[in-house]
């Protein structure tokens, strides 16, 4: 089996080049090194992701991947590993984006757990000289057995969220929340992990919040906490950061229950009107990941996204969405120059 090497480049005029790879190898080893030689000399690493399935074991990570999320979430098609790579040559951007991954807890509820990683990043943001209300862009939680635990995971972060001033009347964080397994699961716990994006100096830059009502409802009218899609203007370039988007209308309901081939349209109908808020498009999206609850359902969702996403990094992995109604999902990063 060979392996498959995917990048897209954004070069806005004024320089400090952005890199998106997405690398499908047999083994862990053959995607590290893919990614490795697939990495400009001066470019750093700005956040990363290995996908794994529940048998491989998850490597020691060395320099310079050693940042990097591990989550088991099975990658769909004929290759057991895929590894998200986003590197950069120097710039402000990448200068001001710091990359937290892997934390979890070893308390025994879900609801313990969310808690006591909010805490943890809390803490760490303070040591830096930031903080979850003001500095964080960015989260991505996996929660396992997500139909059964997801209840308990919205609760805590809500809570959380309320006790640090995010909530509706303000603004919450650009999200993905799906399943996920982490890669070093502690003893016990370990039924949620956070990765998270931070800006050091957010005053620098101009923050917007996506809504696309016409297509999508508030997340608080169904009791969720995040913002649809974010937009960081740094000056001479944004970086829109679109949440996990499914099939969902301005009521904040499923549509297309049971047609995986229908919620892929209006899936991507509802993340182009996002893109639109934020004056981009497909065009401009650096890299996509394509959640599914059925690996059944994969031919049909690539007949319907093989076009969209010819040009972009991107992968599908097996992994159950918030809701069981839902059967597909898609997250992604555009990048777009202010030149």
């Amino acid at each position: 089996m060979r392996v498959k090497c995917n990048k897209k480049v954004f070069t806005p005029e004024g320089g400090g080049a952005e890199l998106q790879i997405m690398v499908s190898a047999p083994s862990v080893e053959s995607a590290f090194k893919a990614a490795a030689d697939s990495i400009p000399h001066g470019f750093n690493l700005i956040a990363g992701r290995l996908f794994l399935d529940e048998f491989t074991v998850v490597p020691c990570m060395e320099q310079p991947f050693d940042s990097i999320s591990v989550v088991r979430e099975t990658p769909l098609g004929d290759l057991p590993v895929s590894l998200w790579i986003w590197a950069s040559a120097p710039s402000q951007a990448s200068g001001l984006l710091v990359w937290s991954a892997n934390l979890v807890s070893d308390k025994e509820s879900v609801f313990d757990q969310t808690n006591d990683i909010l805490c943890k990043y809390q803490q760490f943001l303070t040591s830096q000289g930031m903080n979850i209300t003001d500095n964080c862009v960015r989260t991505w939680f996996f929660v396992d057995d997500i139909d059964y635990k997801y209840a308990d995971f919205v609760r805590a972060r809500r809570d959380f969220f309320d006790s640090v001033g995010l909530r509706s009347d303000t603004n919450y964080i650009a999200s993905t929340g799906i399943f996920g397994i982490p890669g070093n699961r502690p003893a016990t716990g370990g039924d949620v992990m956070l990765d998270a994006l931070a800006l050091k100096y957010p005053k620098k830059c101009l923050i917007r919040y996506l809504h696309a009502r016409s297509h999508l409802s508030p997340t608080s009218l169904y009791g969720v906490t995040f913002e649809r899609g974010t937009v960081v203007d740094y000056g001479d370039r944004s970086h829109i950061f679109i949440s996990g988007t499914a099939s969902i209308d301005s009521r904040g309901e499923v549509l297309h229950a049971g047609d995986v081939g229908k919620q892929c349209d209006r899936m991507m109908e509802n993340v182009s009107v996002l893109l639109s808020e934020a004056d981009a498009s497909m065009e401009d999206v650096q890299m996509a990941i394509v959640y599914l609850r059925n690996s059944e359902d994969l031919s049909m969702v690539k007949q319907r996204l093989s076009e969209i996403l010819r040009d972009i990094p991107h992968n599908y992995l097996l992994a159950p969405v918030c809701r069981p109604e839902w059967l597909v999902e898609i997250e992604c990063i555009a990048a777009t120059s202010l030149s």
